[in-house]
């Protein structure tokens, strides 16, 4: 599905979790881990296109430098977000250029009936710079994505629903359809590195990331209805040491491992459903969770 690369959409949100982990572990990237899944570079033909990304989300637990639990947390989140891609038959650098924009929404915390746990907008998003190329077994995209502070941040608050600072993401992605049949079997892989600013009102440099969202899928056929089974997942890296914060953040970096069940399927011609559960594993020094994601995507 072309648009979540797009965007990678980000999201992100994951947004409301400095309040919660704040103190204790560095501070991750905006872009969610699994956005992109089956298909997630794939090459979208000229014209609009709206999809709407919706994130069930559990924070179950903070994992230490050696994966075991440090806190419990057992919050349940949703966020939401709308993306418009944009997608010409012009060129640049011979590839075909696109744009497009991101607008999340999220809430706090949805297991405790307080008003913190309301939702807010979060970190818009914007590229202006997207290239697709295609060939007989493989499409392929060069992405570069402005993520902006524009949701509420206050450090420490339960009410945050963006991150506080500035961020520059570079993506690079692909999908190879061997033997050249679109019809049949796809592996597509996205890595998005993220170069994180100062984060205002904290006094921290949050450490730059990378982020791999990985998908393999084949298409089956319920009746004359196309359906794109398979199984997707990510890999989040942080990069760099976070400055300032906490003592001893400086010293820690995180990653997080995870894979799931997808399917999507085009219930009429403009319109495709994507639903994909990822588990969260090998957890260090990050909250740890699940994530069930629904997706629509139309196009003009």
């Amino acid at each position: 599905m072309a648009p979540l690369q797009l965007g990678r959409i980000l999201l992100l949100v994951g947004l409301g979790l400095a309040g919660a982990a704040g103190a204790q572990v560095p501070v991750t990237g905006h872009y969610p881990p699994g956005q992109s899944g089956i298909r997630g570079a794939s090459t979208p033909g000229p014209g609009f296109a709206y999809t709407n990304f919706s994130r069930l989300f559990t924070n179950l637990q903070l994992a230490d430098a050696s994966g075991a639990e440090a806190q419990s947390l057992d919050e349940l989140r949703y966020a939401n977000i709308s993306m418009f891609t944009w997608t010409t038959d012009r060129e640049l650098l011979g590839l075909r250029y696109g744009a497009l924009a991101g607008v999340p929404v999220a809430t706090g915390d949805l297991s405790t009936p307080s008003a913190e746990s309301g939702f807010g907008l979060g970190d818009v998003l914007l590229t202006p710079v997207s290239l697709y190329g295609a060939s007989r077994s493989f499409d392929y995209q060069l992405q570069f994505t402005v993520w902006t502070p524009s949701g509420h941040f206050s450090p420490g608050s339960a009410r945050n629903r963006g991150t506080g600072f500035w961020a520059l993401v570079y993506s690079l992605g692909g999908v190879f359809y061997p033997g050249g049949a679109r019809d049949a079997w796809s592996l597509s892989a996205v890595a998005r590195f993220e170069q994180n600013f100062e984060q205002r009102g904290s006094g921290i440099q949050p450490g730059h990331d990378v982020v791999v969202d990985w998908g393999v899928g084949r298409v089956l056929r319920l009746g004359s209805v196309p359906v794109d089974v398979g199984l997707s997942g990510f890999g989040a890296w942080q990069l760099t040491a976070q400055e300032g914060g906490p003592p001893g953040t400086e010293d820690l970096r995180y990653r997080l491992l995870g894979l799931g069940p997808e399917v999507s399927a085009a219930l009429l011609e403009p319109l495709t459903l994507r639903m994909r559960a990822h588990f969260e594993v090998e957890a260090r020094n990050i909250v740890q969770g699940n994530n069930l994601w629904l997706i629509l995507n139309w196009r003009f």
